[in-house]
């Protein structure tokens, strides 16, 4: 009785597993760093609609009230939180306020935080809570907001940053056109988010005015 001969292979070879292994690698290689440049295009693009929208409600607020809101705190409040994210702090108390004096149409809940962790012991918002409430961007940072008076004071900005794990305090002044030295925007305001790496002042950030 004859044998008949297979060619049937029980598994695969050290070399072709070895290949299997270095193109799976190269494809890790590949996608992985795609698949981050895609998040942060769709946050930078996020954030660059929330600026968009933030924008058109100063706007309406000062067609208002004849001027835009404040980027200090007013005089009324008292007792008044930190001077930290002061700013975008007095921002949302202008948009939202408890009188109901003036109310903006854009929704905020989704996109509020309190990153200093401060409050007004009683609230000045349409929020229940006495928190002195940031809007933050698509890194969950809070914006910076000043009002053209105050854009050589600045404000002090608490952000997470990437590249130190740990949240940094640093203060914050008007963006200014390199070729003109003056400030973005001199005779309105100005918001900036600090970008990806949550520092400002560097090249990410993202502001409601054309850097180029």
């Amino acid at each position: 009785m004859h044998r008949i001969a297979s060619n049937a292979r029980a598994g695969f070879t050290l070399v072709e597993i070895l290949a299997v292994i270095l193109i799976i690698g190269i494809l890790v290689a590949v996608i992985v760093p795609a698949l981050g440049s895609g998040r942060e295009a769709v946050r930078l693009s996020t954030t660059r609609t929330l600026l968009d929208q933030l924008s058109t409600e100063i706007e309406a607020y000062a067609t208002d009230t004849g001027d835009y809101p404040p980027s200090t705190f007013p005089k009324k409040l008292d007792p008044k939180p930190t001077r930290t994210n002061m700013g975008i702090e007095s921002l949302v108390i202008a948009l939202f306020p408890a009188d109901g004096k003036y109310q903006a149409s854009f929704e905020a809940d989704d996109r509020l935080c309190n990153t200093d962790g401060d409050n007004t012991k009683t609230s000045h918002t349409i929020y229940e809570k006495a928190d002195a409430f940031e809007i933050r961007d698509a890194w969950e940072n809070p914006i910076v907001y000043l009002h053209r008076r105050d854009y050589e004071k600045g404000c002090s900005c608490l952000t997470y940053q990437e590249a130190l794990a740990a949240f940094i305090e640093e203060k914050v002044t008007a963006a200014t056109n390199p070729t003109t030295g003056s400030p973005f925007r001199k005779k309105t305001f100005q918001l900036i988010s600090a970008g990806p790496d949550g520092k400002f002042g560097t090249g990410d950030d993202v502001g409601n005015f054309d850097k180029e």
